[in-house]
């Protein structure tokens, strides 16, 4: 089996045409998984991502099978930081899974679990929202022995709100309406035909679709009475929510894979739906609703659902899907259950695969020292910050923020080390050269400060916190006493060092004409 790694979106788009004849292949694809949607999810949510493309052989002219992943980088107090492992439509996709021609299956995912084994490091993997046939199921965990790994079931149940979110329902539509409401109690039928009447005679209630002059105005519509129902509910998170929807529902809208319909009493809207469109699947999905809660002349969203239901079976499509949850409403509509299967895969270790961390997670590394850093955490940071030096001992701005941190607690022979790393594999930090100044300053390394200084002034000549450095460590140099080396290994060549005296002559020459103080880059 032949299994390639993707990880740039101009390589992604390439093998879209694949990835659609697998997509119309494969019996357990759904929306989540379609490209257009993991391709607008992952250019909107800046992650670390990658995609496994299998075939047969090399030489094969189409992949069989397509596993989109990411990843993320956690902290952990025992061991410090590891690798976590999600399904790439994972934190908003409702289903996660793999997509493979039937034909291939048994061979192809235990093949891409083999290689999420072998070759990537990580510590666990959260198969979140996986919603696939028991089959390929135990054909994907069996590579994850019992030895090395443990596996532990997500509970997906809302104990608060006694809502189970691994429940999913779905309609299985008929051909025509009459034998839908067939399978609708005599009440509830009765109902539907009773409200859909009206608003079919159009008296004083209608319901539109939004258009592409209106999806925008009654997105937002829909979203400001979603905020209203669950701010309290959702807090901090309420802003990122919503962005989230509002910039993805638009995608497909100007796509053609959503539908809004929009409940209207007079001029006043009162309720509307984002329902998701699988022309390849045949099937709409449910995906979020808003509503005036203060309107209570009809039962708004019960009525944009029969209403919808309906609009669906004439159109020809085969699924309703209701999506996660299992809600008491949804019951009315007579439909079928599913249950996600999610679960943690970790290593009884707990430490990454193969005792190393991945790379691309170093900028989430460095953010996370910081944050240690800034909250006071010292010995925290100082742990992140070894583990990152050890990654990557040749990033300039990894060595520069280590070095810059053991300075600020007072440690400058320590400091000086990794500052002088810093600039020999960034020569164009100015920061790193100032505080490397500083540094060397402080362990009574005056000439070798200077030459520092002098750097940092050939790559900001108007630097003034460096000036004001000069002058203070020409009042403590010892006249005669050749500078002790900076660098313990060769530098690249670099242009003649200014000497600093001259340049603060020159500095005095211009202060009338130049500003001082010019911001550093890093």
């Amino acid at each position: 089996m032949y299994i390639r790694v993707i990880d740039d979106f101009g390589e992604f788009a390439a093998v879209r045409g694949d990835w659609d004849a697998v997509y119309a292949a494969d019996p357990d694809a759904q929306f989540f998984l379609s490209w257009q949607w993991l391709f607008d999810w992952l250019t909107c949510h800046k992650t670390v991502w990658f995609v496994l493309a299998a075939k047969r052989d090399e030489s094969d002219e189409a992949y069989a099978a397509f596993l989109p992943m990411r990843m993320r980088t956690q902290y952990d107090e025992k061991f410090g930081f590891f690798n976590q492992l999600h399904f790439a439509g994972d934190g908003f996709s409702d289903y996660t899974g793999i997509l493979t021609r039937p034909e291939f299956e048994a061979e192809v995912v235990p093949a891409l679990a083999e290689f999420v084994k072998r070759k990537f490091h990580w510590a666990r993997f959260t198969m979140d929202n996986l919603l696939m046939s028991e089959p390929r199921r135990r054909l994907f965990l069996e590579p994850f022995d019992k030895v090395r790994f443990s596996q532990t079931d997500i509970d997906y149940r809302d104990s608060r709100h006694r809502v189970d979110n691994s429940l999913c329902l779905a309609i299985d539509l008929p051909e025509d309406w009459d034998s839908y409401l067939a399978t609708l109690s005599a009440n509830n039928r009765q109902k539907i035909r009773r409200l859909l009447r009206k608003v079919d005679a159009a008296e004083d209630c209608r319901i539109t679709f939004a258009t592409p002059a209106t999806f925008e105005r009654d997105l937002r519509m829909l979203l400001h009475f979603w905020r209203i129902k669950w701010e309290s509910r959702k807090g901090q998170r309420t802003e990122s929510i919503l962005g989230r929807n509002f910039v993805m529902l638009m995608r497909c809208a100007r796509q053609g894979r959503l539908m809004l319909p929009v409940f209207w009493h007079g001029d006043r809207p009162v309720a509307a739906l984002a329902l998701l469109v699988d022309p390849i699947k045949k099937s709409l999905l449910f995906f979020i609703t808003g509503r005036d809660e203060t309107y209570s002349e009809m039962p708004a969203g019960y009525l944009l659902q029969a209403f919808s239901i309906r609009e669906a079976i004439a159109g020809g499509y085969s699924t309703y899907d209701f999506l996660k949850g299992d809600e008491p409403y949804k019951y009315l509509f007579a439909p079928k259950s599913r249950r996600l299967r999610a679960l943690n895969v970790t290593t009884r270790s707990g430490r990454n695969l193969g005792g190393e961390l991945d790379p691309r997670g170093l900028p989430a590394m460095i953010q996370a020292a910081l944050d240690f850093e800034r909250d006071g955490q010292e010995v925290e940071a100082e742990r992140c910050y070894r583990q990152i030096v050890e990654l990557a001992p040749k990033d300039g701005l990894a060595l520069y923020r280590f070095g810059r941190f053991l300075a600020k607690r007072g440690d400058h022979a320590g400091a000086r080390t990794w500052l002088t790393r810093s600039v020999e594999a960034a020569p164009l930090g100015e920061n790193a050269w100032l505080w490397l100044a500083r540094s060397l300053q402080a362990v009574g390394e005056t000439n070798a400060a200077l030459e520092a200084c002098g750097e940092l002034l050939k790559l900001q000549p108007h630097n003034e916190v460096a000036t004001k450095l000069i002058l203070e460590l020409n009042a403590h140099r010892k006249p005669g006493i050749a500078a002790l080396s900076v660098w313990p290994v060769k530098r690249p060549p670099r242009e003649a060092m200014l000497d600093p005296n001259q340049v603060l002559q020159q500095l005095a020459a211009h202060r009338s004409s130049s500003s001082l103080g010019s911001k550093t880059k890093r």
